[in-house]
This record gives C-alpha cells, structure tokens and sequence, in this order.
C-alpha cells in the first residue's frame, strides 16, 4: 500500500508559495518602476547615448566594410552654448591684450597745453620721477644679466638658451636705451622751462 508522499506530491503541483511570492514581489517591481520611474531627462539623455552608440557602430561596420578603412567615428559630446565664461582677477583685467600685440595702456596722453608754466613744469617734474623709477628698473635689469648668462652656459642645453638669451638680452638692451632716452628728452624740457 502506497501511501501519497508528501513531498512528491509538492513537486508535481508545480513548487509551492515560493515561486508565486516572487513573482508577485517581481509584478510589484516592475509597477513601481513605472510609477516612480526615472527622471524624463534622463530617459531622453539614455535614448540619445543609444541612438550615438549605434550611430558610432554601424560607422565602424561601414569603416570595416569597405576596402579603404580609416578611424571609425566616435561618439561626441553636444554642444554646450551656456558653457560659462572665464572669470577674471580684477588687478589683471585692465591688462589683457587689446587689438595689438601689445597689453592696453592706462597712461593718459600727454596734454598738447597747459594753464599756466609751473603747471607745465609740475608735470614734467613728475614724468621725470616716473621715468627715473624706469630707468632704475631696466639698470637692475642689466645688473642681473651676466648671471643669468652665467647660469644658462652651465645649465642643460647651453647652446640653444643662450640663442634665446641673446635674443632677451637685446631687448633688455632696447629697453634702457628708451629709459635713457626719456629721462635726457623730459630734462631737457625742464631746462628749457626753468630757462
């Protein structure tokens, strides 16, 4: 006599609870996801990664299928028309380059007249101590220049500072001959004011 086995009998049934409750627990899932789904933004932003993806993949299929193959092309970021602008430090603003090759000027024009002569000569006394400071600067920068040369002949690749070097050092040069050159011209000016 054979008595029904329980657990055969479970088996042809088709498993029990388990099976039912995660199915159930898998529908629930799925209701949720749509319900609560993703942002549309990232739907549209997926879409257009796979419509980029296959773009990319029948390219490189063309690529590979022709008898002259190059790069395949690869997929590109868009285009991003509100990239923000660079900010810039105030103190430098003022000295970015204008339409020349040369840095904007903020020095006023010389005046063409003045009110009266010791007004002129006002003027002219601080143009000199201006160009004086300037001419002070560019002697310190000849000072510094056997140094600097000193330096490039026993550092790497001598040959090739130096051909540089020359090229600095003439307009190092260049520059106090103009210091000089203004410094006699206001003073003489003066001279001629102070009679």
């Amino acid at each position: 006599m054979t008595s029904p086995d329980p657990k055969s009998k479970q088996g042809s049934d088709g498993g029990g609870m388990l099976p039912a409750l995660l199915a159930g627990v898998g529908i629930l899932l799925v209701a949720a996801l749509f319900f609560f789904g993703g942002d549309e933004d990232e739907d549209k932003a997926a879409a257009k990664e796979a419509a980029g993806k296959d773009q990319a993949s029948a390219s490189s299929r063309t690529a590979s299928g022709s008898s002259k193959t190059g790069i395949a092309a690869r997929r590109t970021d868009d285009a991003q028309p509100s990239a923000p602008k660079p900010r810039l430090n105030p103190r430098i603003a003022n000295s970015m380059v204008g339409s020349g090759m040369a840095p904007n000027s903020d020095k006023p024009e010389e005046p063409s007249s003045f009110e009266s002569k010791d007004e002129e000569i006002i003027y002219w006394e601080d143009e000199l101590r201006a160009a004086n400071q300037t001419l002070e600067m560019r002697q310190r920068a000849m000072e510094h220049i056997p140094a600097i040369e000193e330096k490039i002949r026993n550092g790497k690749d001598a040959e090739r500072s130096l051909a540089e070097f020359e090229k600095r050092k003439e307009v190092v040069e260049e520059n106090l001959e103009k210091a000089e050159d203004r410094v006699k011209t206001i003073e003489e000016k003066l001279e001629k004011l102070r009679g």
